[in-house]
């Protein structure tokens, strides 16, 4: 199924960004209010609730805290748990989800071919749809990052906390783990749905990517800079040791991973629409 021809219009940037904004409502609703956006909130809420589970079960057990003026660890516990899980599981999972199906699942559910008989450019829904899923994502995730950064502190001395993040470096921690989560939308966002239109299904490419991220440890240092978690780790303001297996590679500027993330997005959007241009549907083998 083609696109039927889109007429010119005078009216250039204002009618696509009205197509945008509409397509925009339209995927956000879904996104937000969907059906199978349930499991996103559960998702969203887990890394909620071990901080919430800890801060509990410490005020049975005092021991468990330690030194409860020691806001460094929980600096360093927030840091294993978002970098570890967070970031590797929570926010990936995530992405292959909403992205992996943003236009796969259309085309499942049968309800691709409407947006394309609309007199919409392909590269403009696919920009939508893309716009839509990233918020959503960094929507959720971003609250769940701030909540779960703000809890892991909770047990903790009030004052040593006060300190820690009024005149300490808790604002530019909290910044920084927003910031990688955005990229993170971004760029595993970008990463899955390009690959939604080569594979029909997107646990295949997420056990692939999943896979070449979590030896992202072993590898040389040329094949590192292919890996998404490379960039994200380099930005997270804590840095963790990687193993005594680990082989050692110099991290990348700030400004570079940052770069380098919002590149890789961009070209995988444009072969995105590359594919979506001759995206053609048919419905007979199923």
């Amino acid at each position: 199924m083609t696109a039927p021809p889109i007429p010119p219009s005078p009216r250039g940037w204002g009618l696509w960004r009205r197509q945008v904004l509409a397509i925009l409502r339209l995927e956000l609703r879904k996104g937000f209010f969907g059906r199978r956006g349930l499991w996103l909130y559960l998702l969203a809420l887990g890394p909620v609730a071990i901080p919430v589970l800890f801060a509990i079960v410490s005020r049975g057990f005092p021991a468990m805290l330690g030194d409860p003026t020691n806001v460094g660890r929980a600096t360093l516990v927030f840091a294993h748990q978002y970098q570890e899980f967070i970031l590797r599981i929570v926010i990936f999972l995530a992405c292959v989800a909403i992205f992996g199906n943003l236009i796969r699942r259309e085309m499942l559910d049968r309800s691709l071919h409407y947006y394309l008989l609309a007199p919409v450019r392909r590269e403009i829904l696919l920009a939508a749809k893309f716009l839509a899923g990233a918020l959503v994502a960094i929507v959720l995730f971003g609250a769940s990052t701030l909540a779960s950064f703000l809890l892991t502190y909770l047990p903790y001395d009030t004052g040593a906390v006060e300190r820690f993040m009024l005149n300490g470096p808790g604002p530019a921690h909290l910044g920084a783990y927003l910031l990688v989560t955005v990229l993170a939308c971004l760029g595993y966002g970008a990463v899955f749905l390009a690959f939604g239109f080569f594979f029909k299904s997107p646990a295949v490419p997420a056990l692939l990517v999943f896979g070449w991220e979590s030896i992202h440890f072993l590898l040389p240092p040329l094949l590192k800079k292919i890996s998404v978690i490379h960039y994200l780790q380099s930005l997270c303001p804590v840095p963790l040791s990687q193993g005594p297996f680990a082989l050692l590679s110099d991290a990348p500027p700030r400004w570079a991973a940052a770069g380098s993330l919002l590149l890789l997005a961009a070209a995988l959007l444009a072969l995105s629409a590359q594919r979506i241009r001759r995206l053609e549907i048919s419905y007979e083998e199923d």
